[in-house]
């Protein structure tokens, strides 16, 4: 079975449990996510599955929006309430201090992602190692925040809306705004609401996947691909491209696109000098 999963993480799942609980529903092992989420939090995690793992490099999942609250005056070793309380400081009575201290973040800024984070170092996670007692270092990388918003201030919580690019850590976020408003951040709760075309609003819960496992599956890969360019082809161009075959057309040079025959979705290509060429050909 091909198509797309817009899937509610559960809060105390990891990104793998859910791709271990669907293999089991749908009788299949292929298949992937798109964009990790932390246990800890819940929310929008695209599911691939069957051919369209294939697909997962060119989806438009790139911008991401979260819904973040976090505990002033704490700090833990994991940089979230899961971990052991490393140091507890004052909270402060001017609220005012945090609007100064999230406008230093938007836009585009560099980033010290927590060691906590998937992010592997020297072929080993880093959490595992920061688990395992041993010394992990990761350089700063530059990610963009197109917004950040306080929905809340009620001492000792903050809650921000957020709306990043890929590869951002809102853990380390957090961390970062309250060493620069001078109090101590450790981030309670993290929803994710929306990865690029998915959005919570049309998400499907674990149990509702299992109860209509055909009717919950995105078929028509038409808005996934939303980012590619769109090559619509005739029946017979569409048979020649299945067998990989070199095309002609008066489309300018494009460096990816996606190829269509109605809603069929082919393949990807690229277009030069007048000649499509099949890339990845879903016969």
């Amino acid at each position: 079975m091909d198509g797309v999963l817009n899937v509610i993480k559960p809060k105390d799942w990891t990104s793998f449990d859910v791709i271990a609980k669907l293999q089991r529903i749908y009788h299949q092992k292929k298949i992937g996510h798109g964009g990790t989420l932390d246990p800890m939090a819940s929310g929008v995690l695209p599911v691939f599955l069957g051919r369209a793992t294939r697909l997962i490099e060119y989806a438009p999942i790139h911008t991401k929006r979260y819904e973040a609250e976090f505990i002033m005056g704490i700090r833990t070793d994991t940089e979230d309430m899961t971990g052991e309380i490393l140091e507890r400081g004052e909270v402060p009575s001017d609220t005012s201090i945090w609007e100064g201290a999230v406008s230093a973040f938007r836009g585009d800024i560099m980033q010290v992602p927590s060691i906590y984070s998937a992010i592997k170092v020297n072929g080993e996670r880093a959490y595992k190692l920061a688990r395992e007692g041993k010394e992990v270092e990761l350089k700063a990388r530059p990610v963009t925040i197109y917004d950040l918003t306080i929905r809340e201030i009620a001492p000792p919580v903050i809650k921000l809306h957020v709306t990043c690019s890929s590869g951002t850590y809102i853990r380390a976020l957090g961390r970062d705004i309250g060493e620069k408003a001078g109090c101590l951040l450790t981030i309670s709760s993290l929803v994710r609401t929306v990865v690029g075309p998915f959005s919570i609003e049309n998400a499907k819960t674990m149990e509702e996947i299992e109860k209509d496992p055909e009717g919950s599956l995105m078929t028509s890969l038409k808005p996934i691909l939303s980012g590619l360019p769109n090559i619509e082809l005739s029946e017979k161009e569409a048979r020649d491209f299945l067998q990989g075959k070199r095309l002609k057309t008066k489309e300018k040079d494009i460096d990816m696109a996606a190829a269509f025959h109605g809603d069929t979705f082919l393949g990807t290509a690229y277009v030069k000098a007048g000649i499509i060429h099949p890339k990845k050909v879903f016969s």
